[in-house]
């Protein structure tokens, strides 16, 4: 989920787990990423970014517009998944988080969470995960939602 508030900040996670990563790129440090998780039984990815928002942040998001897509092979600990990601943007009215939503799991690898402007993320050394993230949040920002969903390399 690309979240957005009424200051055009993005909301990212801080992670660590070294064990998940892209075997094209093999970044184990921290990293930030968007909200996100796996779709459950019954779900469409709409309806699970949707959950996703809510259940990391609290956040309750009832429009999203599907703007992105990717698939890649990721490394997730002992294997090799395939990971069709669709990247739906929403906003939020408020910058109120609540992160008790999270899992166990998703808590043990949680450092930070935050709102970022896209000249703040364009202009940082740390790493984001698109790693494209600045350039694509600020064509996103400027253009508006694309027609169709852009796939991302």
């Amino acid at each position: 989920m690309i979240l957005l508030d009424p200051q055009d900040r993005l909301f990212l996670f801080k992670v660590h787990q070294p064990s998940v990563y892209d075997p094209a790129d093999p970044f184990r440090e921290p990293f930030w990423i968007l909200i996100g998780g796996l779709v459950d039984p019954g779900e469409d990815f709409e309806q699970s970014a949707i959950r996703e928002a809510r259940e990391e942040t609290g956040i309750v998001v009832k429009d999203v517009r599907w703007v992105w897509s990717r698939e890649r092979i990721m490394q997730w600990r002992d294997r090799q998944v395939l990971h069709r990601e669709r990247f739906f943007l929403g906003r939020s009215g408020t910058t109120a988080v609540d992160t008790s939503g999270l899992d166990e799991r998703e808590r043990s690898w949680t450092l930070d969470h935050r709102w970022w402007s896209a000249d703040e993320i364009a202009a940082s050394s740390e790493r984001f995960e698109l790693v494209v993230l600045g350039t694509r949040l600020k064509a996103l920002l400027r253009d508006g939602p694309p027609k169709e969903p852009i796939v991302l390399g």
